[in-house]
């Protein structure tokens, strides 16, 4: 079971529960006056349902379904062969194309059955067994792979969300600002610089709101590759919670991760094609059983033991061999390269993220405190007097410059926690 599987229960775990119902029984959901208002879709609920509802997944079960018929059929012997003829047909003469004159004539029945030794037969059953295995570990394997596509498409979602959410509550803030400063330049204590300043910076707070509008519509079509209409329901504010990575352990667990067991199961399946092409050295066998009826004379009996002779041995059986050991060590070397490969992507992973987890304490502790401070600050003195509409100005738009910097901060660490997880024994 995929560790995505399972939905969290979260404060915007239960909305998305409504959510699959309202996408399944429309009609129960309009019943029970259900509103999109009330409909939240979090990380890990996106997660689950781009499982429940994945073609690839299917097609991987019909693989594997399909490769264990395959794997009956192997280990049977070949059907049997029948055969019917008429043998030495006269030709010319006056006895041609008769069945009685000539002696020789006969009509032939008879029935071919070939013997594949039973190794061979035994390591193509097993051949097949390892390919149904192997269809199945991918199927693990891409369940983890939807979900952690999903998560990463659901966090830019969220994030064109929350950068919205963040320059809404700051275009609040301008637009007090604009009628305050209307109001003091209809008094005359305020001229109508600092009016049209305050108008300008309210503009280009609505076009920045536009412009996340439009990524979170972007952002959110490419989610629906993976949860369809779903990704049109509004996003939970909340990220998931965050735990520090054991990149050791990660990176233990990865032989029996479900993408490495699927590439282990290519290794067996490399190593019974070596042995079947060993077996080829020793040739199989073929019994025929016939009849021989002629209508006028004694009818025959035939019994023939036929056997190939693989004495070309360096042209056919040899170039085979190599070519399967070659095969072999291709996939063991892309077995090795693909630990590597993921060895360092958990360790990247878990770094970024605790070095992250040090900035944002940075930004929770100074950062965001000290951009406030520097607002109030701005405002008492422009109201005492003392200081200039733009000091308000720029303070307000520095804030906002620092919490959309923390807000990128914790979309990366929620990205590399998405990534850790893919890895999660």
């Amino acid at each position: 079971m995929s560790i995505f599987s399972t939905i969290h229960i979260t404060r915007c775990a239960r909305p998305i529960l409504l959510a699959t119902l309202s996408l399944t029984l429309p009609s129960v959901a309009s019943a029970d006056g259900a509103s999109d208002a009330l409909i939240a879709l979090s990380l890990d609920d996106a997660a689950a349902l781009a499982i429940q509802r994945q073609p690839q997944l299917d097609a991987l079960d019909a693989e594997a379904r399909s490769a264990r018929q395959r794997a009956i059929a192997a280990g049977e012997l070949p059907d049997p062969r029948l055969s019917l003829g008429i043998s030495d047909l006269t030709l010319e003469g006056s006895n041609r194309f008769t069945l009685r004159e000539e002696s020789d004539t006969q009509i032939m029945a008879g029935i071919r059955q070939d013997f594949p030794r039973a190794d061979k037969r035994r390591l193509k059953r097993e051949r097949a067994e390892h390919e149904a295995d192997t269809f199945d570990a991918e199927r693990l394997a891409t369940e983890r792979k939807i979900a952690r596509e999903t998560g990463l498409a659901w966090l830019d979602v969220w994030k064109a969300e929350e950068s919205r959410r963040l320059a809404n509550r700051t275009l609040a803030e301008a637009e007090r600002q604009v009628q305050a400063t209307e109001i003091a330049y209809t008094a005359g204590r305020g001229t109508q610089a600092e009016f049209l300043a305050a108008k300008v910076e309210a503009e280009a707070l609505r076009d920045e709101i536009a412009g996340f509008a439009q990524q979170s519509r972007h952002y959110r079509n490419g989610l629906a590759r993976w949860i369809g209409e779903a990704a049109f329901n509004p996003i939970c504010p909340e990220l998931p919670p965050e735990t520090p990575p054991d990149a050791a352990a990660l990176s233990a667990a990865l032989l029996t991760h479900p993408h490495f067991l699927a590439e282990g199961k290519k290794v067996v399946t490399a190593e019974t094609d070596v042995q079947l092409a060993r077996q080829d050295y020793r040739p199989d066998w073929a019994l025929t059983v016939g009849y021989g009826h002629r209508p006028e004379f004694a009818d025959y009996a035939q019994v023939q033991v036929e056997i190939p002779l693989p004495v070309f041995t360096a042209r056919r059986q040899d170039p085979q061999l190599e070519a399967a050991v070659g095969m072999q060590a291709s996939q063991q070397a892309r077995l090795d390269d693909a630990l590597r490969e993921h060895r360092a992507e958990i360790r990247a992973n878990a770094d970024d993220w605790q070095l992250l987890q040090e900035r944002l304490a940075r930004y929770d502790s100074l950062l965001l405190q000290q951009a406030e401070s520097r607002v109030n600050a701005a405002l008492a003195a422009y109201g005492a007097g003392s200081g200039a509409l733009r000091e308000v100005l720029d303070a307000r738009r520095r804030a906002l410059e620092i919490a959309m910097q923390k807000l990128d901060l914790q979309a990366d660490s929620a990205r590399h926690q998405v990534q850790l997880r893919y890895f999660a024994p």
